[in-house]
Formats: C-alpha cells, structure tokens, sequence
C-alpha cells in the first residue's frame, strides 16, 4: 500500500538546458515508489550530459531518517537513463523495505525442545 507523502524533489540540470519534459518525466517515476521510503525527507535528482562524450546520466540521491539511497545511469538518451536509473532505485527501495519489514523477525529465537523433554518420549 503507497503512503500518500509529499517529498520535496529537487531537479538540478548540468550542461544541458533545463525542460518541463524532462523534469516531468523524472518526477512521474519518481511517485511511483517514493512513498514507500520509510522516513524519506528529500529527493535530488541530478540530469547531466557530458558534452565530449556524447552521454547522459540521471543520478537519483535519497535523504532518509535512516538510509541514503543513490542510484545513477548513464546512457546515450536522457529519457532511458532516468528509466534505468529509476529502476534501480525502486530496487533498493524494495530491498530497504524488506529489511524495515522483515527486521523485528530476525532476532526472534526459536522454541526448541528441551532434552528433557524429548528423554521422556522414548
């Protein structure tokens, strides 16, 4: 179930010329899971083109109480490499919320039957 809470996202465009388009589309991927970081306080997203070598990258950085999660891609088209760099975020997302789900469990102990017990069957 996704928490309706309004994170800030920060968009910063270097070396290319900032668009609605563009920070849209970030901010779209972005809603899909950003509601599940437990305690996340503010996103930056960060479009950069490196003009020699013809490349873009997105760059996903996440402020929590408890965890800082980054993500980046880099590809020849800026809209794919926010789709990948998206993705891996909303891995790690996942993988952090198994662990906040799964954390009050892993230090239960298990009832196992005392050898005094099990004496007293044979």
């Amino acid at each position: 179930m996704k928490k309706n809470v309004d994170v800030p996202i920060t968009v910063t465009f270097r070396h290319i010329d900032p668009t609605d388009a563009l920070r849209n589309h970030a901010e779209k991927k972005l809603a899909h899971f950003i509601g599940l970081i437990p305690g996340a306080s503010d996103v930056h997203v960060i479009l950069a083109a490196a003009t020699h070598h013809h490349r873009q990258s997105a760059e996903f950085v996440v402020n929590a109480t408890s965890s800082h999660l980054t993500a980046h891609a880099e590809t020849d088209d800026m809209y794919t490499a926010i789709d990948q760099a998206a993705a891996k975020l909303e891995s790690q997302v996942k993988k952090l919320k198994g662990r906040v789900v799964e954390g009050a469990r892993r230090g239960a102990t298990r009832r196992t039957p005392s050898p005094t017990a099990s004496a007293g069957n044979e």
